[in-house]
């Protein structure tokens, strides 16, 4: 994160955020159509999924507002075989990324709150294995800024 965090987001705002998040995910183009969304769990099979970190918020304004960082990772989980599968298994992630700080109207959230900016890193590789299943997950990390206008 840029800024150093004064203040953790409550559990309440880490709830919308993670309703927010699914249902900006559910309009990605990128997502493969036989795969479930998650939202800080997974699930067997293939799956996009998103895990939220400890964000927080970054300053306060006088009438009540904030500017806050969220750190996320974006991961997909699929079973890919040879390096041609694993190449497309990852474009998935780098496309999704891609997509997300290429979003030209950022969307409006609940509660007065406005995504301002989205920042991706590169992704990279995991391979999990549960009871002799092998799952190889591509993953990358994302920075989401949002500003939410006072109320006063």
């Amino acid at each position: 994160m840029s800024e150093e965090i004064k203040e953790r987001l409550s559990k309440t705002e880490y709830d919308r955020i993670g309703d927010m998040l699914l249902e900006l995910f559910g309009d990605c183009p990128y997502i493969p159509k036989d795969a479930k969304i998650k939202y800080n769990s997974k699930d067997v099979g293939k799956c996009v999924y998103i895990m939220t970190g400890a964000g927080g918020i970054k300053n306060r304004d006088i009438i009540g507002g904030f500017t806050a960082e969220l750190p996320i990772q974006v991961a997909y989980q699929s079973f890919p075989q040879g390096n041609g599968q694993m190449i497309n298994a990852q474009d998935v992630v780098d496309n999704i990324t891609e997509w997300l700080e290429d979003i030209e109207n950022l969307p409006k959230l609940t509660g007065n709150r406005a995504i301002t900016k989205i920042t991706a890193g590169g992704s990279f590789p995991d391979v999990e294995e549960v009871e002799g299943d092998k799952a190889t997950v591509f993953a990358a990390n994302v920075v989401m800024e949002y500003r939410k206008k006072g109320e006063y």
